[in-house]
C-alpha cells in the first residue's frame, strides 16, 4: 500500500494541491478526472519527486518516503511515469536506451531482441524508429507507442500513465488496454485520461477527482 500524508504541491509560486491524505491500494486501477491545468500531471510527477515542483509532506512506497530521494533512485525501485508529451532527445539512440533499461531491470538479458520484436508487431511500431534518436521527429502516436515499449521492458511495480491513449490507433489502444488488464493484480496503476469511452474497455476501481486544491476518491461499483 502507498500512503500519501499531508502532501503539498507548488509550482512557480502557484499552489496545485494541499493537505492531501489517502492510500493507494495494490492491485487496483485509479483513474484521474479533472479539468485541464488542474494539476493531474503534477500529482503523478510528485511520486518521482520531480525537482520542478516544491513538494512537502510524505509519500511512503514500501516504507520509503519517496520525497527523500532523487528521481533516478525512485525509477530504479520500480516506479515509471509515462509522459503526456514525451520529450525528444537528439543525442541518445532509442534502441541503446531501450536496451540499457532492459538490462537494468531484467536478470536475463538474452531475450531483449525477441521480446521487442514481438511487441513491435503487436503495437504496429516501425522498427526503423528504434535506430533514431529518442522520440526525435516521432509523431504523437509513435511517441506514445515508444513509451509503452519502455513500460513493458522495464516492467515496473508502480505505473503512472498520463493520457497514454492520445494519438493511438484503435488496435494499439486495445492491445495496451488488454495488457493493463493482464498485469493489474500485480501492480499499482494510476491513469490520467480524457477518454470518456475508456470505461467501455477497462474496468477501474477508483476515480481520483481533483478540485479546489483537494483530492476526493470515488469507489466504482
Amino acid at each position: 500500500m502507498i500512503k500519501i500524508k499531508n502532501l503539498y504541491i507548488k509550482c512557480k509560486k502557484k499552489i496545485i494541491l494541499k493537505n492531501i491524505n489517502f492510500f493507494i491500494k495494490f492491485g487496483y486501477i485509479y483513474i484521474i478526472n479533472g479539468k485541464n491545468g488542474i494539476g493531474k500531471s503534477s500529482f503523478l510527477k510528485s511520486f518521482l519527486n520531480d525537482n520542478n515542483y516544491e513538494l512537502k509532506g510524505e509519500i511512503f512506497f514500501n516504507k520509503t518516503n519517496l520525497l527523500n530521494y532523487e528521481t533516478d533512485y525512485i525509477t530504479r525501485i520500480g516506479i515509471l511515469y509515462n509522459h503526456q508529451s514525451p520529450v525528444e532527445i537528439f543525442n541518445i539512440k532509442n534502441l541503446f536506451l531501450l536496451k540499457t533499461c532492459f538490462d537494468i531491470f531484467n536478470k536475463n538479458k538474452f531475450f531483449f531482441f525477441l521480446k521487442i520484436k514481438f511487441i513491435l508487431k503487436k503495437i504496429n511500431f516501425d522498427k526503423k524508429l528504434l535506430f533514431r534518436n529518442l522520440n526525435y521527429n516521432f509523431s504523437g502516436g509513435e511517441k506514445k507507442k515508444n513509451e509503452f515499449l519502455y513500460l513493458i521492458l522495464i516492467n515496473p511495480i508502480f505505473i503512472l500513465l498520463d493520457e497514454f491513449d492520445s494519438g493511438l490507433e484503435f488496435n494499439t489502444f486495445i492491445y495496451i488496454i488488454n495488457y493493463i488488464k493482464k498485469i493489474k493484480k500485480k501492480k499499482y496503476i494510476i491513469i490520467i485520461t480524457h477518454n470518456k469511452n475508456i470505461i467501455d474497455f477497462l474496468k477501474f476501481d477508483f476515480f481520483i477527482i481533483m478540485k479546489n486544491y483537494q483530492i476526493n476518491l470515488l469507489k466504482c461499483i
